[in-house]
């Protein structure tokens, strides 16, 4: 994400949607999950796959995805990774801006939506998810919109220490340690997967990951380009994207 001069950053950010921090959990040492409150989330369409955009700090904006939308009640929730919990050095904009909001603190998010190329989409038969500790939330909100639509599969490496809280969050996908190498894990459990059949496929998180995967995916499960879709986060040597 860029960063801009804090005036005009600011300015963006009262454009947005006024929210309040309705509470905070943590559900692991580097997942904690933030309930919003928002009057102008009410009658919006949302679908998995649409993100929404915070100031978290004078100059710097990141975007997240959100695990759950009420657009009844107008409450969110978004699943965070904090990533410097595994991370020697000083603490990210992204994850201090998080340790920073307890209930009843004010926030704006900017816009909910999804890219033309990657929107969740309801086909009948199976749908294969991959990514990292990044997509959790994704993938989260991908399996209860799809209910008994389709079933989901596919392989998500995370923290050894997160892995059994991951497990329960993702049922029917994979939850594999993350090793020293973004993406090793995943890739290997690509590469050993049994051969299944599957309609589509979704692959976010780390961005070279995610090509290297495509082309498993692609060749693996004889899948047209049409039908992979694909969203990086985050890429190596790169602060976010």
């Amino acid at each position: 994400m860029p960063s801009l001069p804090a005036p005009l950053a600011r300015m963006i950010e009262v454009r947005g949607m006024p929210c309040t921090v309705t509470g905070t959990e943590d559900l692991s040492p580097s997942f904690r999950r933030v309930h919003l409150a928002c009057e102008r989330l009410k009658g919006r369409e949302w679908a998995p796959c649409q993100v929404t955009t915070f100031l978290v700090s004078p100059t710097a904006f990141r975007r997240y995805t959100p695990d759950a939308v009420d657009t009844v009640t107008g409450r969110m929730s978004i699943l965070f990774h904090r990533h410097s919990t595994l991370v020697p050095g000083p603490t990210s904009p992204g994850d201090a801006w998080l340790d920073s909001l307890t209930a009843g603190a004010p926030v704006s998010a900017m816009g909910l939506e999804a890219t033309r190329s990657f929107r969740a989409r309801a086909e009948p038969g199976t749908t294969l998810v991959c990514g990292d500790a990044t997509t959790v939330g994704l993938w989260y909100s991908m399996i209860h919109w799809l209910g008994d639509r389709a079933r989901v599969c596919g392989v998500v490496e995370v923290p050894a220490q997160d892995v059994p809280v991951v497990r329960g969050l993702l049922p029917g996908v994979q939850v594999v340690a993350q090793s020293a190498q973004p993406g090793e894990a995943v890739l290997s459990w690509l590469g050993d997967a049994p051969p299944r059949e599957v309609t589509q496929a979704y692959l976010a998180g780390h961005g070279q990951t995610v090509q290297r995967a495509r082309n498993v995916v692609r060749t693996r499960y004889d899948l047209h380009r049409s039908v992979i879709h694909t969203q990086p986060y985050w890429a190596t040597g790169k602060a976010g994207l």
